[in-house]
Formats: structure tokens, sequence, C-alpha cells
């Protein structure tokens, strides 16, 4: 259900607005927010020719961009803070206010929801709803700073890096990372020295936090240290001393046939940080499933080139599969490119 409300009524009567918005969440509510009509436009309208009603072209053309599957071309919203994102049947944004139910809590814990940093406010409610309010005044939503807040409680959550749909992801280092089972939830949240969220490669303190659903038992724990090869990679067979991780990508969606998301990868999982014995013992792997029309013509000439001050060899390429090693200084990897079914493949072999 959506209401809109002209900004004369919205400044009269924000109290009721809310008051009712808290009720019906109480009551029965999945999830509800408020925020300006003009900031939610901006952040999730994808079509040029919409866009033209808010926006100059001059500041369209500098607007990332993605292609439909009828190669129509529009605006990748996924890199805007404000962008509604919907993860389970559940909506995911970063604005003004929101409001959260229990069903959120199977995929974040809810006290990642109370711990959040850098906003107004943030309170629990009856029937455990916690509400969040980014900034103080709605319509100062262009500020800069209202801006960093919103994008700074998007990377906090997380939830940008379990769902997208541009096909390569916001190519950024997350700040919390999760793992599911069918009765539980596990997360990492990666701190600075002052204990405030950060990007992964930054990480001095490491929240630990499980969630389990049918019991109803939540556990935290918080330890300063460094990021091991298992952080990266933490797939591990042991009898062949290999460490693995794994993204799944459709490039075909990108302008550039998914170079950048390529690129970015490479050396994200390249130049890892750690000083453990395992990363110096065993062989680190990258897999990139790809859809397999796209496994055919994987740009290497274009990602070599931009990738310059990387070492490429041992190119291997058979039906499904694309290897190659790359090396910088001290860092190596093996670099899989893979179709979908062998995604397959890799769920089953997880699931035994």
């Amino acid at each position: 259900m959506k209401n809109i409300f002209q900004k004369q009524l919205m400044d009269k009567h924000v109290t009721v607005i809310r008051d009712y918005i808290r009720t019906k969440m109480f009551q029965h509510g999945v999830f509800a927010y408020i925020r300006l009509y003009d900031e939610f436009v901006y952040n999730n309208t994808t079509d040029i020719d919409e866009r033209l009603l808010i926006e100059s072209k001059e500041e369209i053309r500098l607007l990332p961009k993605i292609k439909r599957a009828d190669g129509e071309i529009i605006v990748d919203c996924n890199q805007f803070s404000g962008y509604d994102l919907s993860y389970k049947g559940l909506c995911f944004t970063s604005c003004w206010e929101m409001y959260y139910s229990s069903y959120y809590y199977r995929v974040i814990p809810k006290q990642i929801f109370l711990d959040v940093q850098q906003v107004e406010w943030v309170k629990e409610y009856e029937n455990q709803v916690v509400g969040v309010q980014l900034y103080r005044d709605p319509f100062n939503w262009k500020a800069e700073v209202n801006q960093q807040f919103q994008a700074y409680y998007r990377d906090q959550l997380g939830f940008d890096h379990l769902a997208w749909d541009n096909g390569v992801g916001l190519l950024k280092t997350p700040f919390i990372e999760y793992a599911y089972t069918d009765k539980s939830v596990q997360s990492v949240q990666y701190e600075n020295r002052m204990m405030q969220p950060a990007p992964k490669k930054n990480a001095t303190f490491f929240v630990t936090r499980s969630y389990d659903f049918e019991k109803d038992e939540y556990r935290e724990k918080r330890i300063k240290g460094a990021l091991n090869t298992q952080a990266y990679f933490p797939w591990v067979d042991e009898q062949r001393a290999q460490m693995m991780s794994y993204k799944v990508i459709d490039p075909s969606i990108t302008l550039d046939n998914g170079i950048q998301a390529y690129c970015y990868y490479i050396r994200e999982y390249l130049e890892v940080a750690v000083e453990d014995e395992k990363y110096q013992e065993y062989l680190l792997i990258l897999r990139l499933y790809v859809p397999s029309d796209i496994l055919k013509v994987v740009p290497l000439d274009e990602i070599r080139e931009e990738l310059s001050d990387i070492k490429f060899k041992r190119f291997r390429k058979r039906r499904g599969r694309l290897t190659f090693d790359v090396k910088k200084d001290i860092h190596h990897l093996r670099v899989e490119i893979l179709d979908y079914p062998k995604l397959e493949q890799l769920a089953t072999a997880q699931k035994s």
C-alpha cells in the first residue's frame, strides 16, 4: 500500500502519519517507510525518458547504465543508496524513516538493526518492530551529509551483497557478510579501530553474530585481530591444499561486456592482505560463474590490458571452463570462469 501526501499535509500531520504507520506495523505489518517522494523517484527510476522529467540529459549521461534483455539502455539504480531492492520477498532500502518486522530478522538479525551507527535514532517497539530514522529533515535529503548517512546505513546492513539486479553487483568491499542454514543466520561485521562499521579490508575488530530461528537463540562476540586466508576463501579442501571463493554474475547486462566486473573481482581476491601460512601453502581459487554463451566471449585481452600491473599465465580452456593464473608480487590466484551448469554441481557437492 502506498500513500502520497503533499508537503503541507506532511509538515502538519507527520506525527499522526507516523502513529498510523506504527500501529499498522505493531498489528500485522511487514515493512514500512516514510520518505520524500522526490527522493524515492530519483533513486528508483531506471527509464531514461522518465528521468528526463527530473534531470537534464547531461546529468543522466553521467549516471551508471545497464541494459535490459531487449537491449534497451537503462539507469543502474543498484548504485543509488535509496534503491528499493527485493530479496526473498522483502524490500530492502535506505531512506528517511523505516520500520521492520520480525520477518526481516531471518535475513538480518535484529541486533544488527539496533546497533546501526550514524543515524538520528533507532528504537525497538512492541511486537519486535524496529524503527530507524536516518536524518532529521526528510526534505533535506539532497544534502551531502544526509546522502552519506543514507549510503552508510545501506553499507552497514550489507543487503546489496545478498542480491542485485544489475548482473554483477556493486563492485565494492562488504562491511558485513552473511551465511545461512535452514534454521539460522550467521554474520561477520567488520569494524575499524574506533569500532565503527568499515570495509572488510580495513577491519581491526570482528563482530560475529548467530541467530537460531527455531530456538530463538542469539549469540554475539567481538574480537580484535586480523583477516586470515579463509576470510576470503571460505571453502577449504585440505586434501588438495586448495581454498576457494565464488561469485555468480551475468556480464551480458553490462555495457562493457563485464570488463569492469571481471577486473574488480580478480584484483579484489588477488590483493588480499593476509599473513597466515595457508596463503603461501594453498592454491587459492576464485570461481566466476557466468551464462554459457558468455563463457565463449570472455574479453581476456581487454581484461589483461586493464590489469596491466598483473601477470597472467597458464591459460586453459575446455568445455564449460576457462582457467588462468594471476600473480602480483607475493600475491597469487587461480581464476576459474565456469558456465552456470557447473554451479549446480557445486551446490550438489556442498549438500553432500
